[in-house]
This record gives C-alpha cells, sequence and structure tokens, in this order.
C-alpha cells in the first residue's frame, strides 16, 4: 500500500459518518482535511528558521502563528460534527483576523495582511454556499475598511520597522496556506472526475453482466447515464435517452406511471416495477412510431442501509428489459382463453338449442305414434289416421335435416369434410336447385324467379356441397318472405369468379342482428317472422362449405325491404382447402335489396 494511499484511509476515517456514505461529500471532507493539515504543516515547517532569525516573537507574532494554525481545529471541527460550512467558516474567521493582526504589526497596507484577507473568500467559494460566500464577503469588506481607517487615523501604522524582512515571511506563509487550498481543490476535482469515470465504469460493466440496459437518475427523474446496451437492445443511445430524452419517448398515456414508479423509487428503499412503451428508432413525420413494451426496475442508491448520492446527482438506478415478446405471449393468452369462453359459451347455446330442436320433432313422433298404435284412442276415421301419419313423416324429416345439418357442421369444424372437386355446368345445377324449392315457394303464395345464362362457363367444385349452399339460400328467402312475395337467383362471372346471388322481398334482418347471421343455431327475428320451422342452422353450413371451396359471403339486408345474399366461388376451384376455416361474411349496405346484382362487385364493409 503506498503512501497515498495511507492518507487517504486515514481522512477516511476521520470523515464524519453522516458523509461517510456520500460519495460526493465525503471526497469534498477529505479534500478539505488534506489541504488544511497540509497547509498547517507548512506553517510549522516555517516556525524553525522563523524563530532561528527573528528571536523571541513578540504577542502580536504568536497570535498570527496561532490563527495560521486554525486549520487543525477546522479539522477536527469537521471530524467531529460532519458541518463542512461551519469548518469553512472557522478558517474564513482565523483568516481574517490573521489579516487584522498582522495589519496592526506590519503595517496596514502590508502585503501579507492583504493575501491573508484575500483567503477569506477563497473558504467561502470553496464551501458553495451563496449565503456564507456574501456574509464573508462582507466580513472581508469591513476589515479591510477598518485597516484603511486604522491608517487613515494613525492608530494602525502604515510601516512597521522590520516590514520587509517580517512581510516577505508572512507572504510566504499566506501562500502556502493558498496553495494547499487550491492543492486539495484541485485534488477534490479530480477525484470527483475519476468517481465519475469508475462510476460509470462499474455501472457500464454490471450492464453488461445483466445484458440490459442499465440508467442513472436524478431526484427529478432526468436520466444522467445510460449503458451501452441500449444501442443493442433499442437502438437508442446515450444522446437519445439522456436528460429528457427517455421521458419524451415513453407513451403519453404510460408517463404518470413513469413518474410515479421514479418518485415511489426515490422516496423509499423497495424497488419498484413499472411498463410502459417506448418509442424507438429514429423519429419521422411520415413514418410511424414504434413502440415496444419495457420493463422498469428501479431502485434508491443505498450503502449499508443508508441513501447514497452520486457525484453527479443520481439518487436512483434503473435497468430496462424488453418484454414486448411477453405482450405478445400474454395478449395471446387472454385472447385464447376468451376464444375458450366464447367457445363454452357457443357450446352450451348450442345445446340448449339442439335439445329443443330435437325435442318437438320426437314428441310429436312419439305421441302421435302412441295414438295410432293404441287401438282405444286412434281415431276411426281413415282421414284422421293419414293425418297423424303425415305429422310423424314431416317430424322425421325435420329430425332428419336437423341431424343431417350437425353432422355436416360437425365435419366442417373437425376439418373432416372432403370436397370431390369436378367440373359442373352452372345453369343445369341452379335450374335443379330451382326445381326443388319450386312446390314450396308455390305453396308459400311466392314467385320464384331465375336470371341463369346458359352459355356460362363451367365451374370446379363440389357437385354436392354446390346443391347444399344453394337450396339453403333458397329455403331462408323461401323461409323468410311472406306471401305475394318473390325470390330470385341469379348467377353471373365476375373477373375470375362465379356469383351466385339470392334475393328475396322478405321482412329483412335488423341492424343488431346482422353481424350474428351464420352463428349456428341464430334465427334472426324470431318465430313470428318466419313461415314454418327452422333450425338456424343453413347459413352456417353455407359459411363452412363456401369456406372450404375458398369462397366469400356477402349480405346486404333492409328491414321491412328484403335480404339479398351473394356467394362467389372461384371458377378453378381452390387448390388447397382450409378445412377448417369457415368464409367470413361481409356486410354491405344497399339502397334496394331486390334490384338486380344489389351488391356491387367491390363491396364495402359496414363497421
Amino acid at each position: 500500500m503506498n503512501k497515498v494511499s495511507v492518507i487517504q484511509e486515514v481522512m477516511g476515517a476521520w470523515v464524519n459518518e453522516t458523509a461517510r456514505f456520500h460519495p460526493a461529500d465525503r471526497r469534498r471532507h477529505e479534500a478539505f482535511m488534506g489541504a488544511r493539515l497540509l497547509a498547517a504543516l507548512a506553517v510549522a515547517a516555517l516556525a524553525p528558521p522563523y524563530l532561528a532569525l527573528r528571536g523571541a516573537p513578540a504577542l502580536w507574532e504568536t497570535l498570527v502563528f496561532l490563527l495560521a494554525l486554525a486549520p487543525l481545529a477546522s479539522v477536527a471541527l469537521l471530524s467531529r460534527t460532519g458541518n463542512l460550512v461551519a469548518a469553512h467558516a472557522l478558517s474564513a474567521t482565523a483568516c481574517i483576523l490573521a489579516a487584522l493582526v498582522i495589519a496592526c504589526g506590519l503595517g496596514g497596507l502590508s502585503g501579507a495582511a492583504l493575501i491573508w484577507l484575500a483567503l477569506a473568500p477563497m473558504e467561502a467559494i470553496l464551501a458553495r454556499s451563496a449565503r456564507f460566500l456574501a456574509m464573508v464577503g462582507a466580513a472581508s469588506g469591513a476589515a479591510f475598511a477598518l485597516i484603511l481607517l486604522g491608517v487613515g487615523s494613525g492608530v494602525i501604522p502604515a510601516e512597521a520597522q522590520g516590514a520587509v524582512f517580517l512581510n516577505g515571511f508572512y507572504v510566504a506563509a499566506a501562500l502556502a496556506c493558498v496553495a494547499a487550498t487550491a492543492f486539495g481543490a484541485s485534488l477534490m476535482d479530480a477525484r470527483s472526475e475519476r468517481s465519475q469515470e469508475l462510476g460509470d465504469a462499474r455501472f457500464g460493466a454490471l450492464a453488461g453482466a445483466l445484458g440490459d440496459p442499465l440508467l442513472r437518475h436524478d431526484r427529478h427523474g432526468l436520466v444522467l447515464f445510460v449503458s451501452r446496451e441500449s444501442e443493442a437492445h433499442f437502438g437508442l443511445g446515450a444522446r437519445d435517452l439522456c436528460g429528457r430524452g427517455l421521458f419524451e419517448r415513453i407513451f403519453v398515456q404510460d408517463r404518470p406511471a413513469f413518474l410515479k414508479a421514479l418518485s415511489q423509487a426515490n422516496n423509499g428503499v423497495a424497488s419498484v416495477r413499472v411498463e410502459f412503451r417506448l418509442r424507438v428508432g429514429a423519429a419521422s413525420e411520415q413514418a410511424e412510431p414504434v413502440f415496444r413494451w419495457v420493463e422498469m426496475r428501479a431502485r434508491r442508491l443505498m450503502i449499508e442501509g443508508r441513501v447514497a448520492v452520486e457525484e453527479d446527482g443520481a439518487s436512483v438506478i434503473s435497468i430496462l428489459r424488453d418484454i414486448s415478446r411477453e405482450k405478445r405471449a400474454e395478449e395471446a393468452r387472454e385472447e385464447a382463453l376468451a376464444e375458450a369462453d366464447r367457445a363454452i359459451a357457443s357450446k352450451d347455446r348450442f345445446l340448449a338449442n339442439l335439445s329443443h330442436e330435437l325435442r318437438t320433432p320426437l314428441n310429436a313422433i312419439i305421441g302421435f305414434s302412441e295414438v295410432l298404435a293404441n287401438e282405444a284412442i286412434m281415431p276411426d276415421a281413415l282421414e284422421r289416421r293419414r293425418e297423424y301419419a303425415g305429422i310423424i313423416h314431416a317430424s322425421g324429416q325435420h329430425l332428419l335435416s336437423v341431424v343431417n345439418a350437425i353432422l355436416d357442421m360437425s365435419k366442417i369444424e373437425a376439418g373432416c369434410f372432403e370436397i370431390e372437386s369436378e367440373a359442373l355446368e352452372v345453369a343445369p345445377l341452379v335450374a335443379s336447385c330451382c326445381d326443388m324449392i319450386k312446390l314450396k315457394a308455390e305453396q308459400s303464395g311466392l314467385r320464384l324467379e331465375r336470371d341463369c345464362a346458359a352459355d356460362l362457363p363451367q365451374v370446379i367444385a363440389d357437385e354436392r356441397a354446390f346443391k347444399q349452399i344453394l337450396i339453403n339460400l333458397l329455403s331462408n328467402a323461401v323461409k323468410f318472405t311472406p306471401a305475394g312475395g318473390q325470390v330470385r337467383v341469379s348467377a353471373r362471372i365476375e373477373g375470375r369468379s362465379l356469383s351466385l346471388e339470392v334475393a328475396d322481398t322478405g321482412v329483412g334482418v335488423k341492424q343488431a342482428d346482422l353481424p350474428r347471421l351464420g352463428d349456428a343455431f341464430f334465427q334472426a327475428g324470431g318465430k313470428a317472422a318466419r313461415n314454418g320451422e327452422g333450425t338456424g342452422l343453413g347459413l352456417s353450413v353455407v359459411r363452412g362449405l363456401v369456406g372450404l371451396h375458398g369462397g366469400t359471403i356477402s349480405i346486404a339486408s333492409v328491414l321491412g325491404q328484403g335480404t339479398c345474399v351473394r356467394v362467389l366461388l372461384p371458377i378453378e376451384g381452390v387448390q388447397r382447402a382450409d378445412t377448417r376455416s369457415a368464409a367470413s361474411i361481409d356486410l354491405v349496405s344497399p339502397s334496394a335489396p331486390m334490384a338486380p346484382h344489389a351488391i356491387p362487385s367491390k363491396v364495402k364493409k359496414v363497421a
């Protein structure tokens, strides 16, 4: 261990405990002690040659010597109380008194007196207190005025006998004190700069070990230091984050949480955690700002359980971590949970509706079959028995249609519905589907119109699925159109797609019900708006079958005026079908659903 280290260790032991845990205050205390001890040592070294040349000193000379050793008393005062301003005040007072004594002994205008008088403001400057500097400046000015007044009145001699030798000696002593004080100030600045460099290097090494950017903040939240890792993680350097840079890059809505976290960290001892969105990359008026989710953990600087403040004013350290991936995973988990909840709710609604749809025809089948099987209650009239048999047959057909629709939906949702694509003639298929619905339309008092050119090109699709799509759409149109209405089916080519459009003049759909069209068992308008029974599965099956063919569905409806449904199927078929993806439904706002081609080629989605 070298001598400098030994001296620093000794002075460190003398530092009062109030400043021992504040690096900046500790360095100032150590620099003060070292400079005053050096000044006192210089004065003590001048004492032997002075006594050898001067002989027995006079009373005023003894006072000057004792005042020149006052730095020892200021060192003791600082070590005991930790009050740096009081220690500087003691040294400054000793300098002013020494100047007055020298002025009385050597002459009021001697250079030594003036130099000792100038030492007092220097002490005040080093104390870094504007109030103390004003007080010392006033005291020095008063002492100088007093010397001039004494010289002018003759109380203080202008120049005493032997003043040249003594003046030079006291000038040398004063210069020694000035040199020691200046040395202490330069030593403090050098140690502060070195401490800052070591602090930055220490924090930089710590940040490198952690792998995340490390920052230092002052008590106001301004960033004073940023480690190099911020460049690698966020593309932001010290010039982007220092000062108010970090705050200005935080998403506006997240700034209160950021400031609250820093305040909590600055006022407490526990680690504080906060999440916010940080704008990364260079700012540009044209480019959309890019934000990343960041987690910041902040904590007050503590040394041995005591609050510490760095030389640059840093009081809080924080670590930034990019949590964008975790946020995306969390959002995905929340969406998956929400989707699971929706699936459970959908399953519950499905089972509730299914039990109703199965129970109604089964009750009819069981009830009327029991009547026909029991001779005691079986009606005698043949027409009544035929009526009961017809009800049983219709209920069975309805039950079969429900089961078939459920099976088709299950196959589509499970990805087990296989389509067998082949070249199909569109016009004959449309005519065949219309023939199947024609009788039901006539019984309901509806006019069924067909608009399909005979020279339409062939389309690659599954024939059974094609028919089921068109029949379900026609059945819904007939079901929701009152007597005297009209149902029109048309087919045409749009680009590389086949457009199948089914329009009716029926009851239409409420705006509130439009987003739910295509949900299983959902029936818009209630039973009062329908002719006959329905399960609410037809459009759901259509969505699945159209999705298997890579097509799209558009719906336009006006309450009380009618509904138009358009299906677009690719002419050349789908290359690779997504066996689990149902077609989305685009909602458009038509002026008249029953007008020819009510839905334009480029549909506009309803918000």
